[in-house]
């Protein structure tokens, strides 16, 4: 019955965007190239802003660690059954490959507060905030359930704004991961309502929820600080192109494929050196 569920769930609650990623998808892993390539470029500027948001480095060896992502995720497609499967693979790729051993030091504060963030957190929060994923699509790739994800979210965000998580009281948080979610939903006046009404009961949620609100603009300009230039995107897109070319898929065994096809848990893991 779940399956049946999430077929029909696909069916009629996508996205055209989503359709169009895993037409892309479906096509790639019948080694088309150009499909590959159409959707990798949806993904690029997430891994960028990835890895330049955990350690300071030079461009040049923060976009060699993109396009080997993305050479090692051509390799290994076809152990991916379902889109949020390859989401799932470069999420792992780039927690797994981001740089341990760099500077995170940053001459701005927030930039500091980011690679300060557990690599999954980091993930979870750009994902979110910076690629304006739904909801949906990270619980996906971070094999959690919604209010789970908002706990995550909401503690990122306390930890942006200078404010330690651990700090709060139980009921403070339970109010701060309540506001994420009204965030995440469109306006409705009576959950708002009430809302309100708890958390004026406590003074320092009020504060922090102002402090989240200040946080976006601050946000975009750091999104677009690692975000790659028009050429350095095409210089990028044109090198993934040229290394899968001479790069062959690797065929999962069978029984990676049957138990993929119900819960995707066998692939490969992706080294970046």
């Amino acid at each position: 019955m779940a399956a049946i569920r999430r077929f029909f769930f696909r069916l009629f609650c996508s996205t055209p965007e989503r359709k169009a990623r895993r037409a892309q998808l479906k096509a790639a892993k019948g080694e088309d190239h150009e499909q590959y390539l159409a959707l990798m470029a949806n993904y690029a500027d997430l891994a960028q802003t990835y890895f330049g948001s955990t350690v300071s480095e030079p461009a040049e060896v923060r976009i060699a660690r993109v396009e080997q992502v993305f050479l090692g995720l051509w390799q290994h497609l076809r152990y991916a059954e379902r889109l949020s499967d390859f989401e799932y693979m470069l999420a792992s790729a780039l927690i797994e490959n981001a740089p341990t051993d760099g500077d995170i030091q940053s001459s701005e504060a927030l930039v500091t507060k980011l690679r300060l963030l557990d690599p999954g957190t980091r993930f979870a929060y750009i994902a979110y905030a910076f690629e304006n994923w739904p909801l949906r699509w990270v619980a996906l790739v971070m094999r959690q359930r919604h209010p789970a994800i908002h706990r995550i979210i909401s503690e990122a965000r306390c930890e942006l704004c200078g404010v330690s998580w651990q700090s709060l009281s139980d009921e403070e948080r339970d109010c701060l991961v309540a506001f994420s979610e009204t965030m995440d939903k469109s306006p409705d006046f009576k959950v708002n309502k009430e809302l309100s009404q708890r958390i004026s009961l406590f003074p320092r949620v009020t504060e922090i929820k102002a402090m989240w609100l200040e946080l976006r603009p601050e946000l975009v300009e750091v999104r677009h600080r690692y975000l790659p230039q028009q050429a350095e995107r095409e210089q990028l897109l044109k090198n993934v192109y040229g290394a899968i070319l001479d790069a062959p898929m690797k065929r999962p065994p069978i029984v990676d494929r049957m138990v993929n096809s119900v819960h995707f848990s066998r692939h490969r893991k992706i080294d970046v050196s």
